[in-house]
């Protein structure tokens, strides 16, 4: 065993080993600590790297859809409620202090489809299903959340062959379509996401490559929301 005499930052000698090739332990246990003392300093130590703001809302869904054999079903909810709550929603983060949800920028939806009792579901390709976005009624005693309507008018004209239809309890409000064979992206990725405080349900449109009974089709949804959007207001 080798040794040699370190002055350490007080001054005094002590004697360190030496490896075997003549390498100071000493300082390299001086270097290690330096080290180790910088990656305490990282927002997120370790090998974690830089945690996501990404956050998913997970909910599954039972449509209550009839016994009925068919080769297609479409439905449509909340048709009526513009200026109150909708009934078929979820909601984001409802606290109990206030019973209100909070706001997220919402950067995408996916839907899962599948039979409850494990039998083949098989579907087409334009199966979709429309989402509502919605945000909190101040006014309201209620968590439930209403329709956002467009922020700006949009003004359809005919020529008499087709019709536009831009006003009603469906069309000034803003909703989004989900594909349910496909795995997109549904809401622009170049965006910040989409403003609100839950979702709702607007229509489920169903497409059977061959009849199916439909009563026993559920889905299960995945909203993803950035976590550090967060907050009390729109």
């Amino acid at each position: 065993m080798r040794y040699e005499l370190k002055r350490n930052k007080n001054g005094i000698l002590t004697q360190c080993e030496t490896n075997a090739d003549g390498g100071n332990i000493y300082a390299q246990r001086e270097e290690i600590n330096k080290i180790a003392l910088e990656n305490l300093k990282r927002p997120t130590p370790g090998k974690l790297g830089n945690l996501s703001n990404l956050q998913l809302f997970n909910f599954a869904l039972n449509p209550g859809f009839p016994a009925i054999v068919v080769d297609a079903v479409q439905v449509f909810y909340n048709t009526t409620v513009t200026t109150g709550n909708v009934t078929d929603c979820i909601m984001f983060n409802v606290d109990s202090l206030n019973s209100k949800a909070s706001y997220y920028n919402l950067v995408d939806v996916k839907v899962s489809t599948f039979n409850d009792n494990a039998t083949r579901l098989r579907i087409k390709e334009d199966s979709y299903i429309e989402l509502y976005l919605l945000e909190n009624i101040e006014t309201s005693t209620s968590s439930l959340g209403r329709k956002i309507p467009r922020r700006a008018p949009v003004n359809g004209t005919s020529s008499g062959t087709v019709t536009w239809t831009t006003t009603g309890a469906q069309q000034e409000y803003q909703y989004i379509k989900i594909n349910l064979t496909s795995d997109n992206i549904n809401i622009p990725f170049e965006l910040k996401g989409l403003r609100c405080s839950g979702v709702a349900l607007k229509s489920i449109y169903l497409n059977f490559e061959d009849t199916e009974s439909v009563d026993q089709i559920r889905f299960n949804f995945q909203a993803f929301v950035d976590n550090s959007s967060v907050s009390n207001s729109y």
